[in-house]
């Protein structure tokens, strides 16, 4: 919050008086923190449960009030109550989860139970935004506990998904995405294996038509869809095995430690670290697809390597088949083409044979279909139609030329916005737009052990910037937080080590200390502030 206004909408906040029943939330404080401590995996990501653990250690729970009496819209206080007061909404609203289960009936030891519906409480996982924590790992949790209520397992909170620059989404801005539009353009799986793989650990998406372009062309056509038509091709090839999975023996080394990769994938989809879990898989497909182009059983013509090209083949489709189930949660469509192509169900992923020997001897391996088309932006197309005219050899160094094209347009672009209405003969320097921002939330990089990850209210109509600065080893997480610092803000926007910042923090050595300070002004400057430094 800054200068008293919405941080989201910059309005000013308005001061009433009302008559309200309050939740006794302060009795529930210590007990809260006691649950948190005790379970680590109650609130994830990790930087999530040190920012809500931090601010409760350092600020007592008060009492909530729950309800309203200047507006009668709303559900109405239980009876027995003032009916002049209606509920307060989100008082109101968390209650929905354990109605929606029967929750309270399956939960009383007293009253009858519903026994399909209690399996599902207390929840295993719960996931939200993270811009509603502080209502499901802190208000939620004390409603439960006065009611005598199990706590839900894990409660998740994601990030947003932004524009490409990293700013968030809004209609006044103009700057959202519809996603039945992006499905015009794209299948669902590219959809989903973009927001899955792209976004880091429970943080921001910078989205990008472009970024999603490009990684479906490079992830779903080039490796895994390459690595699908070659292998089914070449069962079917003459001199190889007749379309069917043959009886052979397994490669003297393996195509995939499929026990390793299993267990890593595991570890990551566990902790509901989709990234890491898609990008395991991933892996093992570029790796599955490097087993093939090094054995190169095309080359091993005669008879006498005849079993080894059998060989080559059968250990590429287990392993294809084997990697289809990492695949799966991602891009199922994708998946269910492949377990359709090699005629066998999929199964529970600990039943997999490690040593890749899932595939029934004589099972029909069908072609079909390429699993993915190359996707090509309506620029692309255009181009390709003009090529195609004039030479129909593909080429990819003109693919590259575009794409630095594109680049240099949009670079050009945006050094044309930020030195909008300057002066020919203006100075470079004085062109940085430095404003005057407040750390409203700052956490350690969970990769980067040098770097903070801060949430920076510039005064802003789109909200809150998220900026890295690698200030860890000169400041601690409490002396940073409210802080108020120097910000660059017309930085185009970079990905640090996963992690979107849309700025930078103004920070400096002072004589031979070997120290960072931040810079320092006049306690009285305001957010949005335009700072002049001299030197």
């Amino acid at each position: 919050m800054c200068n008293y206004c919405d941080p989201s909408t910059g309005q000013p906040l308005q001061k009433v008086k009302e008559a309200s029943y309050f939740f006794r939330m302060s009795k529930y404080h210590e007990r809260l923190v006691e649950h948190i401590e005790a379970n680590p995996g109650f609130i994830r990501p990790e930087n999530q449960w040190n920012f809500i653990l931090t601010r409760l250690k350092g600020d007592k729970l008060r009492d909530l009030s729950i309800s309203r009496t200047t507006f009668s819209h709303g559900v109405p206080v239980p009876e027995g109550f003032e009916q002049n007061h209606v509920m307060y909404v989100w008082f109101d609203a968390l209650t929905n989860y354990l109605t929606g289960v029967d929750a309270l009936g399956a939960c009383n030891e007293d009253g009858p139970r519903n026994e399909p519906l209690r399996k599902l409480w207390p929840a295993d996982l719960h996931i939200i935004g993270k811009d509603i924590l502080w209502f499901h790992t802190v208000i939620w949790p004390c409603i439960l506990m006065s009611a005598e209520i199990p706590l839900p397992k894990c409660v998740f909170a994601h990030g947003f998904v932004n524009d490409k620059e990293g700013k968030k989404m809004s209609k006044s801005v103009g700057n959202t995405v519809d996603p039945h539009d992006v499905l015009d353009m794209f299948e669902v799986d590219s959809f989903r294996w973009y927001l899955c793989r792209e976004a880091p650990y429970g943080g921001e998406l910078a989205f990008s038509e472009e970024n999603m372009r490009e990684m479906h062309n490079a992830d779903l056509v080039k490796t895994l869809g390459n690595l699908v038509q070659r292998v089914t091709k070449l069962c079917g090839a003459k001199g190889y095995c007749d379309g069917v999975i043959p009886d052979v023996p397994p490669p003297e080394t393996p195509v995939l430690d499929f026990e390793k990769v299993r267990g890593e994938y595991t570890v990551e989809m566990e902790k509901y670290a989709l990234e890491g879990g898609a990008n395991v898989a991933m892996q093992a497909c570029r790796d599955v697809n490097g087993y093939l182009t090094e054995e190169e059983p095309w080359k091993k013509k005669g008879d006498e390597f005849t079993e080894y090209r059998k060989i080559v083949v059968r250990a590429t489709l287990e392993a294809v088949y084997a990697v289809a189930h990492l695949l799966l949660p991602f891009i199922p469509r994708g998946a269910s083409d492949i377990f359709d192509k090699l005629n066998t169900e999929p199964r529970s992923l600990r039943a997999l044979d490690p040593g890749l020997r899932n595939l029934a001897v004589g099972t029909k391996v069908d072609v079909g279909d390429i699993l993915y088309a190359v996707n090509q932006s309506e620029e692309e197309k255009k181009l390709g139609k003009a090529q195609t005219s004039k030479n129909k050899k593909a080429s990819y160094e003109e693919a590259q030329r575009l794409k630095k094209e594109r680049k240099a347009r949009e670079v050009a672009a945006s050094k044309a916005a930020q030195g909008k209405g300057a002066a020919a003969d203006q100075p470079e320097f004085t062109k940085i737009d430095i404003r005057v921002g407040q750390i409203t939330k700052v956490w350690n990089h969970p990769e980067a052990d040098k770097l903070f990850c801060e949430e920076i209210d510039v005064g802003e109509d789109s909200g809150h910037r998220q900026i890295a600065s690698g200030l860890r080893e000169h400041y601690t997480l409490e002396e940073m937080q409210d802080r108020k610092v120097l910000v660059v803000c017309n930085l185009k926007a970079a990905k640090i080590v996963g992690f979107s910042s849309n700025g930078m923090v103004l920070a400096a050595k002072v004589g031979s200390s070997p120290y960072k300070r931040l810079f320092t002004y006049s306690s009285a400057s305001l957010c949005a502030d335009t700072t002049w430094l001299y030197f």
